[in-house]
This record gives structure tokens, sequence and C-alpha cells, in this order.
């Protein structure tokens, strides 16, 4: 690239488009690295977890938690029971919510009870719901540090969708016992369980290339590892000494609670000398992706702003270099979109106003020495390379699933793995230039000072309206239009190098309407393409999560009201209660007291209910 520029001189529009290429160009190299150095661990059958082996029994006490946050509370109680049946009665469960909608309390409840009837005693499953939300989903692992932190050896930490099965717990059991240094061991969650198209490109996506991309972390990073924050087994001493996380000065988004607090617990615990390890031939690891293009986009505006936060942590002191490089490749993933963005900007300016040197001779301007001279050689070149440190990856990874017979089996054959490969590399290509504009839209937004929530994510399948998607996507398909004009019109023949990008712009919206359809991801089952082991082999735990989630009955009546009208739920919920602190008393909550009596709630808000809910003295004392 420096080639091509140098000839007649830089102009300023070269220079901005070399010192954002050289930038991009190097986090797609490192990207490519990480995968050949997997493929190449993967080939030659290297040991990426190098710990002493478990040991065949274990006396340490595990505590399996799962924060919650108005969650579906079926989907979550039957994934619960699925791990407990595979896991059987060793470890101890913990249901910690934090859920402020008060219909989700209730049904947590009746739900927990439920559960441990059927479980019997010997079913250690315990349910604490927090008043107060104070440092979100780490510090709802904080409060359970505080409280009960010091009865247990190591606690395995789950989102409300995840899965693990008892073979692989028990495994990271062992490796803990017999590994004393090793404070937290990350095993990374597979993609199952979902049945849209997008799920299951995603679901593709994450059993065919995952392992290759995963073996390059754990054969570059080796006890230097990170944390994903859900499907790992932590020290819980290690983590109580050295993971309190600070609150940052100043206002969100860059200030105030950390949100992305995964990656900051795992630079903290390799500062004080622990050994942070990533298993990647474990399995028995899994969780669902989100079912829409959408949904993801929502989930990464909060992750987003967690990692953006990490550029007030990344030189913390003590910290190490790999730990370092962990924050530094969060932040990239998002500052990438923008870079991207401003490099095409840049690049169709300057081939807007490029003057050929015919057309300068014919308006009296001398021809730029730059432009007489042939480049398309080392245009090929960039071109060439770009393409393969883009797709290479791809290729090692399905070839890896290639040589293994019963992967590629699993995988719907070697035809169906390469159409497969096909389809998720146009989809992708596709959607690169929707999530490079969304990225650069929340880059702005959190460096204007938007500060987004912490809202419960969508996880079940649903075919998105086109009235919603039009909504949310119209500014994409307006970009795209807008630059096919402008280009078209000025960039003459440079138009088609950005043809891939205008395409998926002006696609966005039935692009993400016909991806969130279960239908289409039906089909594309049907037709062998798109198709994971957990489909054809079978998944024990995911089978026995659905089926108990089919099977789950909606109660009859609203949770809230069965609080004032059951007494047996009511006093369930007093029990519950117990030790949390009564809200103030005002008039406020002296007129629910009285509404309540009469069961004159249907004017009830939610913050109504939540007060109401709260208030043990005054349920106590309803007729």
């Amino acid at each position: 690239m420096t080639g091509i520029f140098e000839v007649d001189g830089f102009t300023w529009r070269e220079i901005i488009i070399l010192v954002l290429f050289a930038i991009l160009f190097a986090w797609i190299a490192s990207s490519f690295w990480i995968a050949v150095f997997g493929a190449v661990a993967r080939f030659t059958r290297t040991n990426l977890l190098p710990l002493k082996p478990p040991s065949d029994s274990s006396a340490a006490r595990t505590a399996i938690l799962i924060p919650v946050y108005n969650e579906d509370v079926g989907r979550v109680f039957s994934g619960l029971r699925a791990i407990w049946e595979s896991a059987g009665p060793d470890f101890d469960f913990y249901i910690l919510s934090d859920s402020t909608n008060p219909a989700n309390w209730v049904a947590e409840e009746l739900e927990w009870q439920k559960l441990k009837l059927a479980l019997g005693e010997n079913a250690r499953i315990y349910y604490r719901h927090r008043a107060r939300n104070i440092g979100r989903k780490a510090g709802n692992i904080q409060d359970f540090c505080e409280n009960w932190g010091q009865l247990y050896d190591y606690m395995v930490i789950l989102d409300a969708d995840s899965l693990m099965t008892g073979e692989t717990l028990k495994t990271l059991v062992g490796l803990m016992d017999a590994n004393p240094r090793a404070a937290l061991i990350q095993a990374p969650a597979q993609l199952v369980g979902r049945h849209s198209l997008f799920s299951r490109i995603q679901q593709f996506a994450s059993s065919v290339y995952g392992p290759i991309h995963g073996a390059g972390l754990a054969f570059l990073q080796g006890a230097d590892g990170n944390y994903y924050g859900h499907n790992a087994i932590i020290r819980v001493h290690a983590f109580m000494q050295h993971c309190g996380l600070p609150k940052l000065p100043g206002k969100p988004p860059f200030g105030g609670e950390i949100m992305s607090h995964d990656f900051v617990e795992a630079a903290f615990l390799r500062r004080a000398g622990w050994e942070v390890w990533m298993t990647t031939d474990l399995g028995g690891s899994f969780e669902e992706p989100p079912p829409t293009l959408l949904d993801h986009l929502i989930r990464d505006r909060r992750w987003c702003q967690g990692n953006l936060q990490h550029l007030r942590i990344v030189f913390a002191q003590g910290l190490t270099l790999p730990s370092r490089l962990h924050l530094a490749m969060g932040i990239m993933s998002y500052v990438a979109s923008p870079l991207w963005l401003m490099l095409l900007v840049v690049s169709a300016i300057d081939m807007i106003l490029y003057v050929p040197p015919e057309a300068a001779s014919y308006i009296g301007l001398e021809p730029s020495l730059a432009h007489s001279v042939s480049y398309a050689a080392q245009l090929v070149v960039l071109v060439l390379a770009t393409l393969a440190l883009l797709y290479v990856p791809k290729f090692l990874a399905v070839i890896a699933v290639l040589e293994d017979p019963a992967r590629t089996r699993a995988h719907g054959g070697t035809g169906g793995l390469l159409k497969g490969l096909f389809w998720e590399s146009l989809y992708s290509t596709l959607m690169a230039p929707i999530v490079m504009l969304q990225h650069s839209w929340y880059v702005l937004s959190i460096l204007m000072g938007m500060a987004t929530g912490w809202n419960a994510q969508t996880r079940s399948d649903r075919a998105l309206p086109w009235d919603l998607v039009i909504r949310k996507f119209w500014p994409h398909t307006l970009v795209g239009l807008v630059a096919t004009i402008i280009l078209w019109w000025y960039a003459g023949g440079g138009f088609n190098w950005f043809v891939p990008l205008l395409a998926g712009m002006l696609l966005s919206i039935p692009l993400v309407v016909f991806s969130s359809s279960p239908l289409m991801g039906l089909w594309a089952r049907k037709d062998g393409i798109f198709v994971v082991p957990s489909e054809t082999r079978g998944l024990p735990v995911l089978d026995r999560a659905h089926a108990l989630a089919g099977a789950h009955q909606e109660l009859p009546r609203d949770a809230r009201q069965l609080v004032l009208e059951d007494r047996a739920v009511r006093d369930l919920h007093l029990a519950l209660l117990s030790g949390t602190p009564q809200p103030d008393q005002d008039a406020r909550l002296g007129v629910l007291r009285a509404q309540a009596a009469q069961r004159e709630t249907a004017g009830f808000s939610r913050e109504d209910w939540t007060l109401l809910l709260s208030d043990s003295e005054g349920l106590r004392s309803l007729p």
C-alpha cells in the first residue's frame, strides 16, 4: 500500500488511508494467526491444557451459581433440573435472582419450591432474591461470595441459558483439585439449541470454526487465559481475595460500575499470580445464541460500553502483558468498526477526487505520476492477502473437521459441511457492513456520553415482523442507498470495490427478517445445511432441558395476585423475604396496603408491586 501511494508523494487522504489500513490489516491478521496456530495445534495433536490430570474423586465443595435477571422462568428451571440430573447431588445449586419484574420474582419462588418438592431432600438447591440490583451480575456474584463463599472451595458460574454435563463439571472440579495454582478454568461454550436461520448459522460457525480459534488462543496464552463471564469454574478464596471490582470515577458510560467484569476479574487473578486456563477439548459446555441479528446487536450495545470502559483499566498498575492484550483486543473488537467506516469514507473521497491522466491533460492540470503508472498487480496482491486473512481460517477449520469422519458426519457430511461453509461465508459477508454501521453508532453514542442499561435478553425463537425491522434498520438501508448513488456517479471503475459492502446495507431489512425465521432454519436443516452435532448425535442434557421446558405449565393466575390470595404462596414468599430490609414507611405504602387488603390492584404499577411484595409487615397483616 505504501508503494502505491509513495510514487508522487503522499496526500493527506493517502496518509489517513495508510494509517487506518495498517491498524486494520494488523487486526484481521491477528485473528488469522490465532486460527493458524490453532490449526497447527489441532493437526499436531498438541496438548493445550498442560495440567495434572484430575483424580477419580473429590472432597471439595462446589456451588453452581445461576444469576438470573427477568428471564423466562420455565426455561431457567428446566435447564437447572437437566444439569442437576446429569451431575447428581454432588453440587449445591444457587439461583441468584436480580429480577426487577415482580411477576418473575414470585414465579421464580414458586418454580423453586416445585423443583425442590420434585427432586426431594437430596437436592441442595437454594434461591435468593436481591432487593437491590447493586453492581448488576458482578454484584450478584459478590453478594453470594460475601454470604456463602466461605462454605465452598469452588464455584461454577452459569448464565440463564447455559448448560453443562455432569461429566464436565466433575472433570473441572478434579482439575482444580490437582492444580492448586489454577484459580479459573474456562470451558468455552458451544452454541446449541435454537432453530432460527440466524441461530443455526451462529451454531454452525461455533461448532466448525470455534475449535481452531479456541485452540489458537489456548496455545498462545497458556496460563494467561481469559474469563468470559460464565461456563467456568473458579477457586472461591482466590476470587474473593483479588476480584473486588472498583467503581470507576465519573458517570457512565465510562464511569460507574464496570459492566464487562469478566476480563477484569481474570486480569486481577493473573496480577496476583494465579493461573487462568482455557480448556478446549473437554466439551460438555453449552449456551444458546441470540435468536436474531437484532437481539445479537442489542446485546452488543451493552458489551460495547463495557469493553470501552476497559480503556480506563488496560493501563492499570501491575497487570500482566497478556491481560492488557485481552483487554485491548476486547476494545478493538468494537473500535474496529468506526475505523473501517473511516477507511471506507476516506477511500471513497480519494476515488471521487482522483483526476485521470487524460482528463488532467484536457483541463490543463499536470497528470499524476502515480496514476500514470499501473499498480494493478499491487492491488491484486492486497486484495488476495485480505481475502486470505478473512477466509483461510474458515477453510482450515473445515479441513480440521473433514480430517475426522465422525465429526464430518455430525455436520451433515462433506456436502452439508461445504454448503454450510459457502452460505455462512456469504451471510457473514453481507452482515459485516450492517454490524459495522451499528457498532460505529454504538461507539459514537458512548463517546457522546450516552449510557445504556442492563435489559433482559430475548432468548426464544421468534420471526421478526417487517414493521419492527424497518424501524430499526432503515438507516442502514438509507446509508447504503446514498453511498451507492454517490459512488456510482463519481467513483467510476472504483465502484466495484464497494459492491459487497453496499449489498449488505441495501439488503439489511430483508436479511434481518428472513434470517430471524425459524421456518427458514427448518428448511436449511432439511437440506442438510448448518447441521451441528447436538442435532445429529443428540445431546442428552439439552434434549432433557427442552423436554422439561416443553412440558412446563404456566401459572394459572398472575403470580403477584397469588401472593395476596393464596395463603401458601404468601407464606413461601414471606419465608424467603426473611432478613430482607423493610421498605421505608410512607404514605404511598399505606395506600398500597389498604388497596391490597381490598384486592384493588388493577391500577398497580410495576414499582407499586415491588414495594408491596417487599413489605413483609404489610403482607402478614392481609386478611
